[in-house]
């Protein structure tokens, strides 16, 4: 099925079609489908997800609360954090535009969050119900498809992650983390990125200016 194929099933099915819903087809195409799908499967999973915005700094998952959604960012960056006792946040990852965002680990399914999923900026998202999500793709055999890819980077993402944080140094960290992420390291505040490198804003500050 090529892209002109699928557009004229829509037209043809009355389904409306806007630039977030063309965007949220395309990557659910690619990370879900591959090349092997129907319109008609195609449309039916679309479907199940509903957009909706969130203002900069409003929660989408608390911790203690049940992480029980699929969503995709149209616009905006969310970040994963853990707050202590004290109020002082930990952030742990930064996710943008055109990426999928849900609870992979297992345990992230069975038990309630242990950290905060909050918008970092103004957000938009598509977003769907992970039974629901997990129920189709088991019912058409494309959960190994859509699954294993994101399993094989979350375990690559943790490696390196520990690997840098026992061998490299802060300002090491910092370089790696802008090479790797141009666009985020320039829309991230500081204080933000310093918690995820694990140093202080003021030497981030420092490492910035060297």
């Amino acid at each position: 099925m090529d892209k002109s194929d699928f557009y004229n099933f829509l037209i043809k099915e009355n389904v409306l079609i806007d630039s977030n819903r063309i965007s949220l087809i395309e990557a659910l195409k690619e990370k879900v489908f591959g090349n092997d799908s129907s319109p008609e499967e195609l449309e039916e999973l679309a479907a199940m997800f509903v957009k909706k915005e969130y203002s900069r700094r409003q929660t989408l998952v608390g911790a203690g609360e049940r992480w029980e959604k699929v969503f995709f960012i149209h616009r905006g960056i969310i970040r994963l954090f853990y707050t202590t006792e004290k109020g002082k946040d930990f952030n742990k990852g930064f996710f943008c535009e055109g990426e999928f965002v849900w609870p992979i680990a297992p345990s992230a399914r069975k038990n309630n969050s242990l950290f905060n999923i909050a918008a970092l900026e103004n957000i938009t998202l598509s977003i769907c119900s992970f039974t629901s999500f997990h129920s189709w793709l088991i019912d058409h055999g494309y959960w190994k498809n859509f699954a294993l890819p994101y399993a094989e980077s979350f375990a690559e993402e943790k490696i390196q992650r520990e690997y840098e944080f026992l061998t490299k140094s802060a300002a090491e960290r910092f370089r790696s983390f802008c090479t790797e992420n141009p666009m985020l390291s320039k829309r991230i505040p500081d204080y933000h990125l310093a918690t995820y490198l694990g140093i202080t804003n003021v030497s981030l500050s420092r490492i910035k200016k060297c």
